[in-house]
């Protein structure tokens, strides 16, 4: 048995469980299942997670020892079986040396377990999350005739479309089968623009692209990319020193220094408009593993994030809203334009306008990402039709020094939710409640019926998801949606 205490990376969780597990094999994970009969089960992976999703205060399992990799070829190409605690990093290692191939999909850091990953609906820019490339699941759950544990495999319709975002809610992911292609390499490039519209008429050419509209400035540095069809730049590895030592350390670094020892909002606005972008070469074009190209190195110092996903309809209201948001957190305007300032007195929201009023001043770019339209139930891009775009707004304040940052984020992803439809990512600052988020996903019902019909005790849900799947919720979701 570990140590039973655990903190998330982000330092605004802290876990207590009764007792923790940690696994080295399915048999061992069944047998805990069943010396634990009746009691609440949370599996965690690597706790990079901000919501609380991983929280416990029952049994946890710790599945860090579970992670083999193997690729098998079926009809529709490579597969990788995985082990559910095996870190996205060596799994990309892994399917490298054995077959030559990677991941269709990476978000931007690969610290993450492939469970978590896909449990919370993580993903990259340009194309579906990795939960729309799960092609089944081994589950280990409760048998509901005679309460033993029992393995699943889950690989077809709604059941599947489940398990790709779970919540951890349908059992112990034990297993993961995952969609592989061949290794590619990408083809990137910086430029800034000062429209949106300029960005998004790139997406034809490059539509691996990502951007960022950067705070005080208000212009966008977009990273064009593409798959290449070139064999990899001579100088690939010169890019990714200097992406490291500048970007990924050096930028960090001076935002640390301007925000946790300058201490003063008007010099951080200084510097993003007059200092962040000599950090930028623009213009210089290199091809290099999409696997090394497609991920940053953010998570080298602890922070906390909300992401927001909204419509391509709706993506250029959003960012004009929120940059409005931004201005009157930090003081420098005093109230929202007319159009947004009666759309939140129509919301009931002003009071908590006022509130936040000059009490954060945000401090990091804020990176938007575009996610297809995933084959999901409940991941933030689920459902078909229009393209999605992912906003993400971080604070590297300390924890003890994030009240502003929890004001902002509390106000901007309620008062999005019920503007535009915004989803907040699963794993990250999810500030809505039960009756909110059920809104925001057409197929949650039914989402709620797989759950229910693999977990009808509900010993695999926390506190937190119990609030979304319970039957005592649902009045409370159907109330919050007449008072809406």
């Amino acid at each position: 048995m570990a140590d039973v205490r655990r903190d998330n990376f982000g330092g605004n969780l802290l876990l207590c469980p009764a007792s923790a597990h940690v696994p080295a094999s399915e048999e061992e994970v069944l047998r805990i299942l069943d010396a634990h009969r009746g009691e609440r089960i949370r599996a965690v992976g690597a706790l990079h997670s901000w919501s609380d999703a991983p929280a416990t205060d029952g049994v946890l399992l710790d599945l860090r020892l579970l992670n083999h990799v193997s690729v098998e070829q079926d009809a529709d190409g490579p597969v990788a079986v995985v082990g559910a605690g095996c870190r996205i990093k060596r799994l990309l290692r892994e399917l490298d040396s054995q077959a030559r191939c990677t991941l269709p999909s990476l978000g931007l850091i690969t610290e993450q377990t492939i469970a978590g990953a896909i449990s919370t609906g993580t993903h990259g820019s340009g194309r579906n999350s990795m939960s729309h490339y799960v092609a089944g699941v081994r589950v280990a759950r409760y048998d509901a005739d005679t309460g033993t544990a029992l393995i699943e495999e889950i690989s077809a319709g709604d059941d599947l479309r489940a398990a790709r975002c779970s919540l951890g809610s349908l059992g112990v992911i034990l297993t993961v089968r995952i969609r592989c292609r061949a290794r590619y390499d990408v083809e990137e490039r910086f430029r800034e623009h000062r429209r949106l519209e300029d960005v998004l008429s790139a997406e034809a050419s490059f539509p691996l692209q990502q951007f960022f509209l950067i705070p005080w400035r208000w212009s966008y540095f977009a990273q064009h990319r593409r798959e290449g069809t070139r064999s990899a730049s001579r100088l690939a590895w010169l890019y990714r020193l200097y992406w490291l030592l500048v970007l990924d350390v050096g930028l960090h670094l001076l935002v640390l220094f301007f925000l946790r020892v300058v201490r003063s909002g008007r010099l951080i606005r200084m510097m993003f408009r007059r200092v962040v972008s000599l950090f930028v070469i623009r213009g210089w074009t290199v091809t290099g593993p999409s696997s090394s190209m497609l991920v940053m190195r953010h998570d080298l110092f602890r922070h906390i994030e909300i992401e927001l996903f909204v419509r391509r309809s709706r993506l250029d209201d959003a960012l004009r809203y929120a940059q409005e948001v931004l201005e009157v957190a930090a003081g420098t305007r005093s109230e929202l334009s007319a159009d947004n300032h009666r759309r939140v007195e129509e919301l009931g929201m002003s009071e908590h306008l006022a509130e936040l009023h000059g009490r954060y001043c945000h401090h990091y770019p804020i990176c938007v990402r575009r996610v297809l339209p995933d084959d999901t139930l409940i991941s933030m891009a689920s459902g078909a039709g229009e393209d999605w775009y992912a906003l993400s707004f971080i604070s590297y304040a300390k924890p003890n020094d994030r009240a502003g940052f929890s004001l902002f984020a509390k106000f901007l992803g309620r008062s999005m939710s019920r503007l535009l439809e915004a989803r907040p990512h699963w794993g990250k600052v999810c500030p809505l409640d039960a009756g909110e988020l059920s809104r925001l996903y057409p197929r949650f019902a039914d989402f709620r019926a797989a759950c229910d019909a693999r977990d009808p005790s509900g010993v695999f849900r926390n506190r937190w998801t119990a609030s979304l799947l319970d039957e005592g919720s649902r009045d409370a979701v159907s109330n919050s949606g007449e008072d809406a």
